[in-house]
């Protein structure tokens, strides 16, 4: 059985023009090729509080009471304090959710969004009924060196949370409180890329940065970017493949990651799709981890809704998945 998808929500810091950002700092634009804009958290904006709003947001859009949760799962690589704290909590908290409901944390990159949706409709599977939530929340602009050109890759990455409220496609509900059905993904992974954007400090290895160096600042790795790209379009190729062999549909938009603007063409060409038919956000937001497809789905039912499939693509370095969305009349499914 498929998923319904009954709401969404969506918090969005202030955007800030990346050149000027860039330029503040001291770095070079001289060959930046990215988006012209990113989300920029301010002070009191913390993960778990950014979720705690999407949430409130989703539920009161899907008409479902915080008490009526299950199970609540947090998507984001962020969190206001180490674990096992808990940002799905927090955000349990924030809205009222019962004692009944679950917060699990999952981390998988920019990847999470579909795989907790595969996780949650399976738990609403075993159970044949209920509601559930899936959340993320990232804030990493204050990793991104803007002074160091070779990071330009990463310079909008940026702040922002999203939710939806999910619960299982059953003929017997009103198909119009639904905006989309979920069918749901496929997934590929290149372990060898674990670790291509690291923040090196803070764990097991290296718990304490040496003096003089920012904690808290990303680290690229030096392998070559055409490698890299060559392995993102790979795993989203194999991705693709598993998707259609699945469901053999043929999807008429595309809503992805929106890293930059070259990934956003190759993860199109991977799946023999156009720009015109991919619902671009980051030029308004920068990329924003697993909030981008949700972010991109709202732009779409704002233009219309989910009227033909609708492809999900989103990655992490070492993570590549591909889900579908069909209109919410596609019941027993």
């Amino acid at each position: 059985m498929s998923l319904s998808i009954l709401g969404s929500g969506v918090y969005l810091p202030p955007a800030k023009d990346v050149r000027e950002l860039v330029a503040a700092h001291g770095g070079d634009l001289s060959q930046y090729a990215g988006w012209a804009n990113v989300c920029i958290a301010r002070d009191e904006d913390h993960p778990g509080l950014m979720a705690g709003r999407a949430l409130a947001e989703a539920l009161d859009q899907a008409q479902v009471a915080p008490e009526q949760l299950g199970l609540v799962i947090f998507a984001g690589a962020s969190r206001d304090y180490p674990p096992s704290w808990s940002v799905s909590t927090e955000a349990m908290r924030l809205v009222g959710a019962s004692s009944g409901c679950l917060g699990l944390d999952v981390t998988a990159g920019c990847a999470a969004t579909l795989a907790a949706l595969e996780l949650v409709h399976g738990w609403l599977a075993l159970r044949g009924d209920g509601f559930g939530a899936v959340v993320v929340a990232e804030r990493w602009s204050y990793t991104i060196d803007y002074s160091n050109a070779a990071n330009r890759g990463i310079w909008t990455h940026g702040d922002s949370a999203a939710a939806l409220i999910v619960s299982l496609n059953r003929p017997e509900r009103r198909p119009e409180r639904a905006v989309a059905t979920y069918l749901g993904a496929e997934f590929a992974s290149v372990a060898a890329n674990n670790g291509h954007v690291l923040i090196p400090y803070g764990g097991t290895r290296m718990p304490v940065a040496p003096e003089g160096v920012d904690p808290f600042h990303r680290v690229v790795s030096d392998r070559p970017g055409k490698e890299i790209l060559e392995s993102y379009k790979n795993g989203f190729q194999q991705a693709y493949a598993a998707l259609q062999a699945r469901f053999g549909l043929t999807p008429a938009h595309l809503l992805c990651n929106q890293t930059t603007p070259n990934m956003v063409r190759m993860v199109a060409e991977a799946a023999g799709m156009s720009m015109d038919d991919t619902v671009i956000t980051g030029d308004d937001t920068g990329h924003l981890g697993g909030a981008d497809i949700i972010v991109g789905l709202r732009r779409l039912i704002g233009g219309g809704g989910v009227t033909s499939p609708v492809l999900m693509a989103s990655s992490t370095a070492y993570a590549f998945g591909m889900g579908l969305l069909v209109p919410s009349q596609t019941l027993n499914m």
